[in-house]
């Protein structure tokens, strides 16, 4: 029997927990590390380095790599990186995770080969967490990415979930029930969940959340107010967006200008994370201005300041946390929340819990210890327990799922087929009919639409739908008739919430048209 591991694929780091030959839970070390950026940085086409050592490369040298791909890894579009020996690379995001997770998985098997022997040591299980609030897309690219990796028998797993599951399993009572509300605020999103213990499972009630708000969002503020004051102080004009950033009228090279925007971000980071801990912190870093010369700056904030600063976003998550709740108690039944155990590096920031307590009087927030490898170890729990994994954890969708009307006065606006808040596995199915005679290619759009987010959101183009993926209908038999035959598609939302496609042709009388040259494929599947 081999070696089962709980990872944390981090938009920022990455963690990875086991159980040790004792029975206590560890964080796997990479070139010593526990925390592992997640950063890659390629000398070549076939050499590359990840973590720390990545990351320090990539700050002398921004084109040859990259950070954050987890906010990418829906993306199915190519992105150009320039490796260290002057070679293009065009890499799918979803690729560069797999080389990142290649790279670990070899590194941190050899260790446990050491602990646990030539048969117990191989990993050959792996539970990894996502946010709860990733589209069916990109939680489908992450499982691709992984068992390219070399991790054959993956699961997926929610984050705040897994939280709540190390949090109770550090309670040491595998028998309490109770509600919980995970606040999870990583460096990419913004997650909260509602989770009931049951009888020793752990089933979602509801869930809310922002994908596109994270620490990162609060270091890019940060990173502006530094910006501006170089701007200022130099009596130059170095734009925050790099699209803006042009190298005859801002006087320095496009490589100097990421180098300068990378340790601007470096330092700012550097800043949010010491004010969690200090009420004045100070720091250097070298800026390249347009007269070639290296030029030391020294910025100083406090901790006030930066509140001042992020106050607003730290509002909207307390404000998603309160909406959530009520949906809980409105909608599912909840009567009170037992606990808020908050998850996720950016809830470190003390201004995280006083708002939480201002808003939410008399409730219990528990900040757990160790809140990088909370993740982690709730992932290396469920991985132990590979096999009672969908009866130990029960999720919900978090969106809905659907399509776009093709036709009449509903022209365009979206239709749901699976529910937000719906118990899953789920499947439902809808009809579809041919756009003319003797067609032979047909392509079905699927969207996502955030309805706790953006309830008004109806059209394609509102924010809230996002398009998700497509499916390709290719080579359907000759000489069909538009009145003569159906489409009938098949969705099915998976237990960790990524969508499965099922297409059938059928005559008007349900029979089951046949054709062994039809192909039915995703979109991006065949980029």
């Amino acid at each position: 029997m081999g070696k089962e591991i709980g990872i944390d694929l981090g938009t920022t780091n990455t963690v990875v927990s086991y159980t040790n030959i004792k029975g206590k839970l560890r964080q796997l070390r990479y070139e010593s590390k526990e925390i592992i950026p997640s950063v890659i940085y390629f000398r070549s086409q076939s050499e590359y380095l990840i973590g720390e050592k990545a990351q320090k490369y990539l700050a002398e040298n921004p084109n040859a790599g990259m950070a954050n791909f987890k906010l990418n890894i829906g993306n199915n579009d190519r992105i150009e990186i320039f490796s260290e020996d002057g070679q293009t690379l065009k890499k799918r995001p979803r690729e560069i995770a797999q080389l990142f997770l290649n790279k670990i998985v070899l590194g941190l098997e050899n260790k446990l080969l050491k602990e646990f022997g030539a048969v117990d040591g191989c990993i050959d299980r792996a539970v990894i967490t996502v946010p709860a609030n990733f589209s069916s897309t990109e939680k489908g690219n992450t499982r691709t990415a992984a068992r390219a990796a070399g991790l054959t028998d993956v699961k997926l797993a929610a984050e705040p979930t897994a939280a709540a599951i190390a949090y109770e399993d550090s309670q040491g009572d595998e028998n309490s029930d109770s509600v919980i509300l995970v606040y999870d605020f990583g460096g990419g999103t913004f997650d909260v969940s509602v989770i009931r213990r049951n009888k020793g499972a752990f089933e979602e009630i509801t869930t809310g959340g922002d994908k596109h708000l994270g620490g990162n969002n609060l270091t890019n503020i940060l990173a502006e107010k530094i910006l501006n004051r170089i701007n200022e102080d130099y009596g130059v004009e170095f734009p925050f967006d790099e699209d803006d950033f042009d190298e005859d009228e801002h006087g320095i090279s496009s490589t100097d200008y990421k180098r300068n925007m990378s340790e601007i971000w470096r330092t700012a980071n550097l800043i949010k994370e010491e004010l969690s801990e200090n009420e004045n912190f100070s720091a250097n870093f070298n800026i390249i201005l347009p007269d070639g010369i290296n030029r030391l700056v020294e910025v100083d904030f406090s901790r006030e300041e930066l509140e001042n600063y992020i106050k607003n976003d730290i509002e909207k998550t307390v404000d998603i946390t309160v909406q959530t709740i009520q949906r809980a108690k409105d909608e599912k039944g909840i009567e009170k929340i037992d606990q808020i155990v908050l998850a996720g590096g950016s809830s470190n920031i003390p201004l995280v819990k006083k708002t939480l307590e201002d808003r939410l009087q008399n409730q219990d927030i528990v900040f757990c210890d160790d809140v990088s490898t909370l993740i982690s170890r709730g992932a290396a729990v469920l991985a132990k327990r590979y096999t009672e994994m969908e009866s130990l954890s029960k999720a919900v969708t978090t969106v809905q799922m659907g399509v776009l009307a093709t036709e009449g006065v509903q022209f365009g606006k979206f239709q749901p087929i699976i529910s937000e808040d719906e118990p899953l596995p789920c499947s439902r199915k809808k009809i579809f009919y041919l756009s003319k005679d003797n067609l032979q290619k047909f392509e079905i759009k699927y969207y996502e639409r955030d309805i706790k987010n953006y309830p008004n959101a109806i059209f394609s183009r509102d924010p809230g739908i996002e398009e998700i993926d497509s499916i390709i209908i290719e080579n359907l038999p000759p000489n069909l008739k538009t009145a003569d035959v159906k489409v009938e598609v098949e969705f099915n939302a998976k237990k960790d919430g990524s969508l499965d496609i099922n297409v059938e042709l059928k005559d008007t009388n349900g029979n089951k048209i046949q054709s062994e040259n039809m192909r039915v494929e995703k979109r991006s599947d065949l980029e």
